[in-house]
C-alpha cells in the first residue's frame, strides 16, 4: 500500500525483505559515516561463494539498471538488437553509448516468443544484444540450450542476458545461463537483489562474465555506486535460505490462484505466468489499457498499463503478483470495471 493505492504496477516480492536484512541494516547503520567498500569485495565474495564464480567475474552495481548502461558504454557495440516488447532501459542503454539500435518486433500471434533464426544476426552487423529471461513484460523463458546455441554461433555479438526475475521461475536450472558466464567470452548475465528479496530502495544487482571482460568493464564503471547499507543487505539477504524456499513456495501457489481468477473474467486473457507478475489482453471493445488504469486508480488499484512498450498496444497491461488479500481486491475491481464497460456497450 503505498499513499492508499494498492501498487500491481512494480512486481517486487509480496512477502517483503528477509527479517535479517531489516536486523542488519540496524546494526550497521553507524557504518555509513564511513565510505562503503569501493570494490564491494565482501559482497561479490559472498556472490562468487554461491553462484560458484570466481570474485573476478562478478560486478556488482546499484541495481540492474546501472550496469545495463555499464555493458555498451564499456564494449562500445556498432549496433545492437533489441527484442520488443521488452524492457525500455536496453535499448535507452544503447542509445546513451551512440549504438544504432535494431527493433526486432515480436509476433503477437506467437505470443512474443523468442525463437532463434539465423535472420536475426545475420548481415547486420550486430554486435551486441540483450535478452530479458523470462522477458518483461511478456513472462516468455527462452530454454537454456536454445540460448547457448545462439551465443556459441554467434561469438562476435555480446549476449547480455537479463536474469532478475529467474528466481521466481521453477525450475530455474532449465533456463538460466549463468553458469557459463564466466566461460563464454560474449555472455554477460545481469541479476538484480531487489525484486526477489524485496528491498528496491535500497538498489542492488550484479553481473557475471569472462574475467577479461569484467577488467574491461571496471575501467568504464563509475565509483562508489554501491552504498554500504545495501551491500550489508545484499549479503544477508542472500544467505537466508528459509526465505528463499518460502518466497518461491509462495509465488508458485499464488500465481495459480490470480491467473485462475482472471482466467475467469470475461474480456481479459492472462498469459500463463512464470514469474511473480501476469501479461493482460483486454479482448473486449469499450476500454483500452490507459482508460482501465485510470478507472482502477478510483477503485485503489494501479496497473501497468503496457502500451508504451515498443511492439505493445493499447489492449497490454501487467499485474504483480501480491498477497491472497491484495489479489481478491484488484480480482474484485477489474470485475466491476470490465463489468461496468459491459454494461455499457449493450446501451
Amino acid at each position: 500500500m503505498h499513499n492508499g493505492i494498492l501498487d500491481f504496477s512494480a512486481s517486487i516480492n509480496p512477502l517483503g525483505y528477509p527479517e535479517n536484512v531489516r536486523k542488519v541494516v540496524t546494526e550497521c547503520f553507524d557504518d555509513i559515516v564511513h565510505y562503503p567498500d569501493i570494490d564491494c569485495a565482501n559482497l561479490r565474495g559472498c556472490i562468487a561463494q554461491k553462484i560458484e564464480h570466481s570474485i573476478d567475474e562478478i560486478i556488482a552495481g546499484n541495481g540492474s539498471t546501472e550496469l545495463f548502461y555499464l555493458i555498451p558504454r564499456a564494449l562500445k557495440p556498432a549496433r545492437g538488437i533489441v527484442f520488443q516488447p521488452t524492457f525500455s532501459e536496453f535499448a535507452e542503454a544503447l542509445k546513451c553509448s551512440h549504438a544504432e539500435i535494431v527493433n526486432t518486433i515480436l509476433r503477437e500471434d506467437n505470443d512474443f516468443r523468442l525463437e532463434y533464426s539465423q535472420g536475426h544476426f545475420h548481415k547486420k552487423n550486430i554486435e551486441m544484444t540483450f535478452v530479458c529471461n523470462p522477458n518483461n513484460p511478456t513472462g516468455q523463458l527462452i530454454e537454456k540450450d536454445v540460448l547457448l546455441s545462439m551465443i556459441t554461433q554467434h561469438p562476435q555479438i555480446t549476449f547480455v542476458v537479463d536474469e532478475a526475475f529467474i528466481d521466481f521461475v521453477e525450475e530455474p536450472e532449465k533456463y538460466s545461463v549463468m553458469h557459463e558466464a564466466g566461460t563464454l567470452h560474449n555472455l554477460v548475465v545481469v541479476r538484480s537483489l531487489t525484486k526477489f528479496y524485496g528491498f528496491p530502495g535500497l538498489r542492488i544487482g550484479y553481473l557475471v562474465a569472462h574475467a577479461k571482460r569484467v577488467k574491461k568493464m571496471m575501467e568504464y564503471k563509475e565509483p562508489w555506486s554501491v552504498n554500504t547499507l545495501a551491500q550489508f543487505a545484499a549479503m544477508a539477504a542472500l544467505e537466508d535460505g528459509e526465505f528463499i524456499t518460502r518466497s518461491r513456495e509462495f509465488m508458485f501457489q499464488e500465481r495459480l490462484y490470480l491467473f485462475n481468477e482472471l482466467s475467469g473474467i470475461h474480456g481479459l486473457h492472462p498469459h500463463k505466468p512464470t514469474a511473480n507478475y501476469i501479461f493482460l489482453k483486454i479482448t473486449m471493445h469499450g476500454i483500452t489499457s490507459p482508460q482501465l488504469r485510470t478507472r482502477l486508480l478510483d477503485h485503489g488499484i494501479a496497473i501497468r498499463d503496457c502500451s508504451n512498450f515498443t511492439g505493445l498496444n493499447d489492449t497490454y497491461f501487467r499485474v504483480a503478483v501480491k498477497t491472497r488479500e491484495e489479489n481478491i481486491k484488484l480480482v474484485a475491481a477489474l470485475k466491476k470495471v470490465i463489468g461496468h464497460v459491459k454494461s455499457n456497450n449493450k446501451i
